[in-house]
């Protein structure tokens, strides 16, 4: 939290300590401390997922290996196509003899 900058009071707090002395009476932590810690460790979570795909896309963990499922390269979709007429005319299919 140091390094991210996070308020002494909301590291106090997120800690479940009391911060002593007079910061501890008239310090308080505000809904845009407590934003910028979220938005700090979501970056944090989200550099360590990247990282962790570097080293392989896959995991024996399953909820590791469906976080990381995100990072898989995305498969182009196999379409089929009819088969390709060739040689062949409307006129001269065989089918039952009409007499």
């Amino acid at each position: 939290m140091d390094e991210d900058g996070i308020p002494e009071v909301l590291k106090t707090e997120r800690m479940g300590h009391e911060m002593p002395g007079m910061h501890g009476v008239y310090g308080h932590v505000s809904p845009a401390m407590r934003a910028g810690l979220k938005a700090a460790l979501q970056e944090r979570w989200e550099t360590s997922l990247r990282e962790r795909a570097r080293l392989s896309l896959r995991s024996i963990v399953p909820v590791l290996d469906g976080l990381l499922a995100a990072y898989l390269p995305v498969q182009a979709k196999t379409r089929s196509h009819p088969a390709p007429r060739i040689g062949h005319r409307a006129g001269n299919r065989r089918g039952p003899d009409p007499t």
